[in-house]
């Protein structure tokens, strides 16, 4: 790359599509005046250096489609101008960005990238990312941009993630990412193709559900079922006495209250019982002949 040396005071360098070549020189460590890095779409090779992260003011970072290789560097989620308050008073001329989408980054995305709390945006699509999403992504509370998508990532999309509340664009597509969506209106309200690719992943918008969704329904339909029965088995007892009660009193009460009703009553069962004992006194008499 050609130096710049002597332009201690440059605050925007911007070098796109340029057909740069070779690694990132040292000479750029000297410009701490720096605030937007726009190195995209040339053929830098090698690993990020791990320096960058100590550019005091650097608010806009774009290495996107190079050849850059290695690891993401740990030193870069500690951009000063990220990671602390003093960020508001660049965040409307110069946005915080970081793009490395479309090179050859590999390796777990660093946990340690919880730190800059005023990022805005953040691009690390089309690499060759491995592991779990860091629950701890949640801590970019200024979050506006997130794009993980092309990458290998695993595991779950971490819960955590509905509380980032700016978040207006949101890609994991294409991973190995599986379970469920979590469940929040922010992120059902993304297209499909925001989740796309991942064969294991499921849940709205997705349109195929989750098995252990499937079974909860099921589960909760039986327990449903199960508290009706135990809501109907009183009320069967409770109508059956009142039944017994209504009936026993109904018609003892009337004999007691009408003295007419008493002695017909009692007057019917006379007669049936003499005719019954008619009846058995002739049956025994046929029978003994």
């Amino acid at each position: 790359m050609v130096e710049f040396n002597g332009f201690q005071n440059l605050q925007v360098l911007s070098v796109s599509y340029c057909e740069l070549t070779g690694e990132l020189p040292l000479w750029l460590s000297k410009l701490k005046k720096l605030r937007v890095l726009n190195l995209s779409l040339n053929r830098i090779t090698g690993s990020i250096p791990s320096w960058l992260g100590t550019l005091p003011r650097l608010t806009f970072l774009d290495l996107q489609s190079n050849l850059f290789s290695g690891e993401f560097p740990k030193e870069l989620c500690r951009l000063p101008i990220m990671v602390s308050e003093q960020v508001s008073d660049y965040l409307s001329l110069f946005p915080t960005y970081i793009w490395i989408k479309n090179n050859s980054i590999h390796g777990n995305i660093p946990t340690e990238v919880s730190q800059l709390q005023f990022l805005r945006s953040l691009d690390l699509s089309f690499n060759n990312f491995s592991g779990d999403t860091p629950n701890q992504i949640s801590n970019l509370i200024n979050l506006e941009r997130l794009d993980h998508s092309m990458n290998q990532l695993s595991g779950e999309i971490p819960t955590s993630i509905t509380s980032l509340t700016f978040l207006a664009s949101f890609n994991v597509s294409h991973n190995n990412l599986q379970g469920l969506i979590p469940k929040s209106t922010q992120l059902q309200g993304f297209d499909v193709s925001a989740f796309e690719g991942n064969p294991k992943l499921c849940g709205a918008p997705l349109p195929n559900e989750c098995p252990r969704e499937i079974g909860t329904d099921e589960d909760d339909k039986k327990t449903e079922d199960v508290e009706n029965e135990h809501h109907q088995v009183p009320w069967f007892y409770v109508s059956v006495g009142l039944g017994f009660i209504f009936g026993f009193w109904g018609v003892c009460g009337s004999l007691v209250l009408k003295k007419s009703w008493r002695y017909a009553y009692f007057k019917f069962f006379d007669k049936v019982q003499d005719r019954l004992y008619v009846m058995i006194m002739v049956r025994m008499r046929m029978q003994r002949r």
